[in-house]
């Protein structure tokens, strides 16, 4: 199969500057797991690298900037859009696993698929505190995917394995300043 988001620049935001990857430093429940996360938008990335450097008080962020190659052998799960698999995925990686209906630790190399932004964030907290009705339903499910729809979600793609990650290549780094 030919995934077109593989095939173009992967870009990563970031407080620090690297050129190397390692899945140790990954952060748990996150959208798609413990991994290591990369957008085809650069602004997205360089979004989230100014995020990033507020929060650490950095003066500065990062987008690093790597090109996958080869893909084949690589077990990979891409959700076309922000549908109630793609709601269920996430409600497991980020720990709801009694809300979804499709957990268990994933064996997928790298999923491509909707990023889950701050509004997302707000949209899941809501959702589990039940203001759209019991979070184990589809109805309550779908109003929340409703929600979502309203904001626009970039695409993610992560890397979960060193297998998958070890396939990547750096290609630069740029720095991003706060205006």
């Amino acid at each position: 199969m030919n995934y077109a988001e593989l095939d173009k620049p992967l870009y990563h935001g970031s407080d620090t500057s690297f050129t190397a990857i390692d899945l140790s430093k990954s952060a748990s429940k996150k959208d798609f797991g413990s991994g290591f996360y990369t957008t085809n938008d650069s602004l997205q990335a360089e979004k989230f690298a100014l995020m990033k450097a507020k929060r650490t008080r950095s003066s500065q962020g990062y987008v690093e900037v790597f090109h996958l190659h080869n893909y084949e052998n690589l077990n990979i799960k891409k959700f076309d859009k922000s549908d109630e698999e793609w709601f269920d995925f996430i409600l497991c990686n980020r720990g709801y696993d009694s809300l979804s209906t499709v957990c268990g630790e994933h064996s997928f190399d790298i999923v491509i698929g909707p990023v889950a932004n701050d509004a997302v964030g707000l949209v899941l907290n809501q959702f589990i505190a039940g203001l759209f009705g019991e979070p184990s339903t589809s109805e309550a499910k779908e109003t929340a995917i409703r929600l979502l729809l309203t904001q626009k979600l970039h695409n993610q793609v992560f890397f979960g394995t060193e297998k998958a990650a070890e396939r990547l290549r750096f290609s630069e780094v740029y720095d991003v300043c706060f205006k």
